[in-house]
């Protein structure tokens, strides 16, 4: 040192910190049936959860290509929809994560998708006398049944169905200790059940027409029978009951569900004239919207060639840029009391594309970007937050061991606030 200089340090004796989220709900959805993600790799996403302030780990564990949850009660499921005996969460498996999530500030809420999206696991019914609980099961052309190879719907048809699923649900809430429960209920095919003579008898004898209204009234009696089975199956109390948009939150069909029940995931494209309508009729939301927050877009298409169905990529900075706020606004929903149903906001991975050594990197770091945009709800846009999201990324790799996506060269990262792009 050239000179010496003495500084007069001030020391705060006490402080006080205000400060708490703008939504309740952040998260994340991984979906561990297209491919199993094991426990570590779990546990890795909660970590990276509870350190950005997100707080809920929303586990879509089963689906059609298979069912990994296995139910005490209903066996079969796995032996049948799990892809091999290692690839299975036990009731062991699944207490340990929440146990995990629950001491780091995480909620788990599982899912149970249905009635569409529930194939392999439940071809066993005949064979138990039970019939047939599945319909459109690995159908092809898959095409004409379903959204995506394999197919499978729930068939409505089998009043045996209604007792598995309660097993179902009496397996998972034995397991599943939190305050919510997803159901699922996106992207029914009424094909599949057009095309099953045993629905089409069924329907015929209830009087159902063969048509969009006769099928909305069909999935409506699964809907308000599998709602009370919940209920029965939780000691006659239900849970935060989520749902995803569909064909039911299409404007004309709202009135088959009850906003005090039901807070719907908004998975449609943020311009889509279902989030107004769900809004105005009183219902909670919680945005998943596919156009900025679905993690698996970008990817060369895995059935067919070019780009998968929602690219391009979704950048961190678009997801920062997630503002349920202004999306309403766009709509003419200006009303602060309406503007609070939206509860917050989980980004999606779909795991078609990926698996337990690439599922961190598609997450992280992109989903540290909503957590701060949920929790402060920032007026400035995501140039000012690069700077912290790149130091922040780095600490959770070097401190955390979660790694993520790599955002910059290392040299960067060391010389902060230079790879940036400069306004000229």
């Amino acid at each position: 040192f050239r000179s010496k200089q003495w500084y007069q340090r001030r020391v705060a004796i006490t402080a006080g910190i205000t400060d708490g989220p703008k939504y309740p709900w952040r998260g994340v959805i991984l979906d561990t049936s297209r491919n199993f993600i094991t426990l570590p790799t779990i546990k890795k996403v909660i970590d990276g959860l509870s350190a950005s302030k997100l707080n809920t780990f929303h586990w879509h564990i089963t689906d059609t290509h298979s069912f990994p949850f296995h139910s005490k009660r209903r066996p079969k499921m796995t032996a049948w929809g799990a892809y091999s005996p290692d690839k299975i969460y036990t009731e062991k498996d699944v207490i340990e994560i929440e146990s995990y999530a629950d001491v780091r500030g995480v909620r788990v809420v599982p899912e149970l998708d249905a009635p569409a999206h529930s194939g392999n696991g439940y071809q066993w019914g005949p064979e138990e006398g039970l019939g047939n609980l599945a319909v459109c099961v690995n159908r092809d052309p898959w095409e004409k049944y379903c959204v995506e190879p394999p197919c499978g719907q729930m068939n409505l048809a089998n009043p045996n169905l209604y007792d598995v699923v309660e097993d179902i649900y009496r397996d998972m809430l034995d397991c599943f200790t939190g305050t919510a429960f997803h159901i699922g209920g996106d992207e029914v095919n009424f094909n599949c059940w057009n095309t099953t003579k045993e629905v089409t008898d069924y329907m015929d004898k209830k009087g159902l027409t063969r048509d969009e209204h006769g099928f909305m009234e069909l999935w409506n009696e699964y809907q308000e029978t599998a709602l009370a089975r919940f209920k029965k199956a939780n000691g006659g109390k239900l849970k935060d009951m989520v749902l995803w948009t569909s064909h039911m939150t299409e404007p004309e069909f709202l009135h088959y569900l009850d906003p005090k029940v039901y807070t719907v995931q908004y998975w449609e494209h943020s311009t889509n004239k279902q989030l107004p309508a769900i809004i105005n009729n009183g219902f909670r939301v919680i945005m998943s919207n596919y156009d900025d927050l679905y993690l698996d877009c970008g990817m060369g298409a895995w059935v067919g060639e070019g780009n998968n169905w929602c690219s391009p990529y979704k950048g961190w900075q678009k997801i920062y840029m997630n503002n349920p706020r202004k999306m309403l606004a766009k709509a003419g929903i200006t009303d602060p009391s309406k503007v609070k149903q939206v509860v917050g906001a989980e980004t999606a991975l779909w795991t078609e594309q990926a698996g337990d050594q690439s599922s961190l990197a598609k997450i992280f770091p992109r989903t540290y970007a909503l957590g701060e945009r949920y929790w402060s709800d920032p007026d400035t846009d995501w140039f000012a937050a690069e700077r912290r999201l790149v130091y922040f990324t780095s600490v959770m790799e070097n401190q955390r061991g979660v790694y993520g996506e790599t955002m910059k060269p290392e040299w960067c990262v060391q010389s902060e606030g230079i790879c940036i792009l400069n306004k000229l």
